[in-house]
């Protein structure tokens, strides 16, 4: 998949919003294979602005994860709306961190980016720490 620059999201919306493209055309122009993310970053840019494309890279506490987890594993809502209404910067983040949540053994863990160090040790400590904090949460929040 192509990696869109700030001014090929802009100019993407103003297609769609302005000239009436359609996300299949625009995914097709912009080399984007699935077209539900041109979809997703469309309705991303009409909901809050192209203020949102200035949004620094953010990275999410364990607690916004568990909630929006949470919230998806309802049922109540789709994940897709889920991730508009959080204002996350692309569909598939959502879904990742629920795969990862379930894969964990239903922790929220902050995995490090990146490969492990040599040894390994590190990365598993962290893991296990993670792990703690977030089962130390559950309990407090299920009292």
């Amino acid at each position: 998949m192509t990696k869109l620059s700030k001014q090929d999201k802009i100019d993407i919306y103003n297609k769609w919003k302005y000239y009436g493209i359609s996300c299949n055309q625009l995914a097709k122009e912009y080399n984007i294979k699935n077209n539900s993310n041109i979809s997703y970053l469309v309705r991303l840019i009409d909901k809050y602005s192209l203020r949102v494309l200035e949004v620094p890279y953010t990275k999410y506490s364990v607690e916004f994860k568990e909630a929006a987890i949470k919230r998806a594993l309802s049922g109540k809502e789709l994940v897709d709306l889920i991730s508009l209404d959080l204002a996350l910067p692309n569909s598939g983040m959502l879904h990742n961190w629920i795969r990862k949540y379930k894969e964990d053994g239903y922790n929220v863990i902050n995995h490090k980016k990146g490969k492990p160090s040599s040894n390994g040790q590190e990365r598993s400590n962290n893991s296990q720490a993670s792990r703690t904090t977030s089962q130390k949460l559950s309990n407090f929040l299920c009292k």
